[in-house]
């Protein structure tokens, strides 16, 4: 980080604000582009102003004392303007609940209480039906700490293409139709890959590395899970 730029646009010098803002912009983009879960062009994708303006906000925030970089504190402060966005632009919604994890989280900075309450609020609920909601992703979390798997682990394991993250939502559609795949999951506390890799027709390696994603979704479609079973429909 160019820290006298930083000192300098913070004490309001325009110069040095705009030329790190220019600098960063690979890494603006970048950030969005996690959060997003796509390619994002400059000129084209609202995300792009948003990320510039939380980036910008980010340099009057930041505190040095408080320890962390500026890189990561704004980091934080673009997921989090990002998530606002997403949370009031309705016909983005479908994209949000599982995916949001992956680019919203960091396992090193993120506890898995905060990454509830991400997932919470990524919701955009009615008045009435937030507590609801809220009380459903508790118990979504609790589901898969049973088969040893928390809300991070399934942002480390989702897949950051919206074509990969098809394909696996549709193997746990596909797993969730076939009762003896469910009873042998309830039973040993994990999927027969082997056996579902040879009929669907999905390397196991693939399988392997999305598992726990995979059972997440698998997770939701086979539960009480209401309210996050529609954004898998």
């Amino acid at each position: 980080m160019k820290e006298d730029l930083l000192a300098l646009a913070k004490r309001g010098a325009p110069e040095a604000r705009e030329r790190l803002i220019q600098d960063y912009t690979p890494f603006i983009l970048a950030t969005a582009a996690k959060v997003s879960g796509r390619f994002i062009r400059l000129g084209e994708d609202d995300e792009v102003s948003i990320g510039l303006l939380a980036f910008n906000e980010a340099i009057d925030a930041y505190n040095e004392r408080r320890g962390n970089s500026f890189l990561k504190f704004s980091e934080l402060v673009i997921k989090r303007r990002l998530l606002d966005f997403y949370r009031h632009e309705k016909r983005r919604q479908k994209e949000i609940p599982l995916t949001v994890l992956a680019a919203a989280s960091n396992a090193d900075e993120i506890s898995e209480s905060q990454l509830i309450e991400q997932l919470q609020e990524s919701f955009a609920p009615a008045r009435e039906e937030e507590l609801e909601r809220r009380e459903e992703i508790l118990a979504f979390s609790r589901c898969l700490s049973k088969y040893g798997i928390g809300l991070s682990d399934v942002a480390a394991s989702c897949p950051r293409h919206r074509d990969a993250r098809r394909r696996a939502i549709e193997v746990a559609r596909k797993v969730a139709a076939r009762p003896d795949w469910l009873a042998a999951l309830r039973k040993r506390g994990s999927l027969p890959l082997s056996e579902i890799a040879a009929e669907i027709g999905v390397s196991r390696k693939t399988l392997e590395r999305q598992r726990k994603y995979i059972l997440a979704v698998l997770l939701v479609l086979s539960g009480d899970f209401n309210y996050l079973r529609e954004y898998f429909a």
